[in-house]
């Protein structure tokens, strides 16, 4: 994503749940960007 030109925020930090890093869009809003433990309940979902 950074070759691309995405701006990050936020370093990726470690929570609960998993990683989690923040990123600004081409408009300035952040997004998170989340990536869940294989424990976490929404990471065993079926899509």
């Amino acid at each position: 994503m950074i070759s691309k030109g995405i701006e990050f925020v936020r370093e990726p930090k470690e929570a609960d749940y998993g990683t989690v890093a923040v990123f600004k869009d081409l408009y300035g809003n952040l997004w998170d960007l989340l990536e869940l433990k294989a424990d976490h309940p929404l990471a065993k979902r079926n899509n």
